[in-house]
């Protein structure tokens, strides 16, 4: 005869899988809310993503004390001056834009490029009755100087591709390397003037099979974990190892936020962050052998799939990807989070599927 302790145990273990089950239902229904309600992407920079476009400067005057250069991904303009050297950034219609002194960076407010300049579409000439090319200056200061220096960022529509089809040159032959435009950018420094010069670009990128078989290679691998007999440490593992990838991965796009990598970090990743502290958190119970880490597996597995991973498919077909490092190791990131985060997911279910098969003893 079985005794009630068994059965006691029995009806103990049915009772926290049903409440590991809720709790990860939970949770997994809260980020899919905050995600469909349009959070802060964390996979962007300037608003641009993946891309074949490139941006580069290839005519420098070599002004001492003047530095500009193309940052984000072909997003943005940087232009850095020494505290004390008078710059002035001219708009699209030869109207003085920007002014750089030693006591900061001012945005003229009559100028159009003020408003265009505001977003990388460029959608917004600003208000009818202000904006006038003509009209004298009226400067307003946006930021000071700091460490001797003042910096200046802005989306110069010069730049980049503003188009929201290729153009022709590109849709003939998108697998060879174009010049799509040569791009100038004059300043004023210190009364003469200066023009900085450049390139755009369209860089084909690769074939998308080797990552996706990468994908495919990790996804097989890490639902393999599933099918062992005492899952629970190497589930706990590659949990915690998905977790580290995308954390890894979020940051190196931050970084490439040419200012504000903090911001773009916690505010980027603010649903994320909830997804790897549970993650975290499932790696311990799954080390402990706990069934709610199997269920947290399941739920941090898919959702970082989803936003970590398909976010950035389209790496495995551009040339050009928003982040700090080679684009290959974006390509390899997000292999491994989209093949990682699914293979999880199948791995938990398989664990407590063969959990749930351990017969539940009863007294006769």
């Amino acid at each position: 005869m079985v005794s009630a302790r068994v059965t006691r145990r029995a009806v103990v273990r049915r009772v926290r899988r049903g409440t590991a089950a809720t709790f990860a239902v939970l949770l997994g229904g809260v980020c899919w809310l905050v995600t469909l309600a349009g959070p802060a992407s964390a996979h962007t920079v300037g608003g641009v993503g993946p891309t074949n476009y490139r941006t580069t400067v290839t005519v420098d005057p070599g002004v001492p004390g003047v530095g500009l250069s193309v940052v984000e991904n072909g997003s943005r303009v940087r232009l850095v001056v020494t505290a004390g050297v008078p710059v002035v950034v001219e708009g699209y219609e030869n109207e003085p834009y920007l002014r750089l002194d030693g006591h900061g960076v001012w945005e003229n407010r009559r100028s159009s490029a003020t408003y265009l300049n505001a977003s990388r579409e460029g959608d917004d000439a600003g208000p009818a009755g202000v904006v006038d090319a003509a009209a004298e200056p009226e400067w307003v200061q946006v930021s000071g100087v700091a460490g001797g220096r003042v910096t200046a960022f802005w989306h110069d529509h010069r730049v980049h591709w503003m188009g929201s089809v290729d153009p022709p040159v590109v849709r003939a032959d998108r697998g060879s390397r174009h010049l799509v435009a040569e791009w100038t950018l004059p300043l004023t420094v210190d009364g003469r003037d200066v023009r900085y010069g450049g390139r755009l670009e369209w860089v084909p990128g690769p074939s998308p099979w080797p990552w996706v078989g990468l994908s495919l290679a990790v996804l097989v691998g890490t639902v393999a974990l599933g099918f062992v007999r005492r899952a629970g440490w190497p589930l706990a593992l590659a949990l915690a190892g998905l977790v580290a990838v995308d954390v890894t991965h979020s940051a190196l796009i931050a970084l490439a936020n040419a200012d504000g990598r903090l911001d773009a970090f916690f505010w980027g990743n603010a649903v994320q962050m909830v997804v790897w502290l549970c993650g975290l958190a499932g790696a311990v119970l799954l080390a402990r052998r706990s069934e709610i880490g199997c269920y947290l597996a399941v739920s941090v597995g898919l959702l970082l799939a989803v936003l970590g991973g398909v976010p950035d498919l389209g790496v495995f077909v551009r040339s050009g990807a928003p982040m700090v490092g080679p684009i290959m190791l974006a390509r390899v990131l997000t292999a491994v989070t989209l093949g990682a985060g699914l293979g999880l997911g199948a791995a938990g279910w398989l664990a407590l599927r063969r959990q749930a098969r351990v017969p539940a003893v009863s007294v006769p």
